[in-house]
């Protein structure tokens, strides 16, 4: 393989990793992304927020279709914003569950603080 061919993929993936970085994960939680729970519900929020975006940006494009008189590309990009709602509901419910099963690991391996333990640390 040519070096600038290598280059290139190197600058890729770090201008890509860069970019996740800025979103609250860590190189090491975008390697393994679901190690634990807590990278799973960031993974969530960044897809959510994602996903909100992705719904503003066609809903722009819709409406400029309609302008230009493109109603198939308007129909398709109905479709599109159905679709993501679908998504971004399954999204809000697997952040529930995720937020669900943190809650019962903390009671199972007895992380929660009681009130108790909260005012003996005072």
């Amino acid at each position: 393989m040519p070096r600038s061919e290598g280059a290139k993929q190197e600058g890729g993936s770090e201008a890509g990793s860069g970019a996740r970085r800025r979103s609250g994960m860590s190189a090491e939680e975008i390697e393994r992304p679901f190690d634990s729970i807590e990278s799973a519900q960031e993974y969530m929020n960044i897809l959510a927020s994602t996903v909100l975006e992705a719904m503003g940006e066609l809903k722009r494009d819709h409406d400029v279709a309609l302008c230009e008189g493109e109603a198939r590309r308007a129909q398709a990009i109905d479709l599109a914003v159905f679709k993501l709602k679908m998504l971004g509901c399954y999204v809000h419910k697997s952040r529930r569950m995720l937020n669900d099963l943190r809650i019962l690991r903390r009671l199972i391996l007895n992380e929660r603080e009681t009130v108790q333990s909260l005012m003996a640390a005072m």
